[in-house]
């Protein structure tokens, strides 16, 4: 998948997703690894392995919202334009 942003967050188990701030971020999948930075400073925020992580839920609403739960149970909020749709949809299926 060719890099690109979305907005992020990750929210601990029991926690409310609905309240978590997002933050626009670059989001690549190469190697068999997500890496999420910063914009501007190109800090990493999320380095995993693309096995811990599953695809628990894609969803279209005002964005297009795809849920990844990982081995800790901590869910990780990824949110794409809509006119982002395919690049969604090809961060979705590369999640598996």
């Amino acid at each position: 998948m060719r890099s690109g942003g979305a907005w992020y967050t990750s929210v601990a188990p029991g926690s409310s997703r609905l309240f978590r701030g997002r933050h626009y971020r670059q989001v690549a999948i190469s190697d068999g690894r997500l890496v999420v930075t910063t914009r501007r400073r190109g800090d990493v925020v999320l380095d995993l392995a693309l096995d811990d992580l599953e695809v628990t839920s894609v969803r279209r609403g005002i964005l297009w919202q795809v849920l990844a739960t990982d081995r800790s149970a901590r869910t990780h909020v990824f949110e794409f334009r809509l006119r982002r749709r395919g690049a969604a949809r090809a961060f979705a299926d590369a999640l598996g």
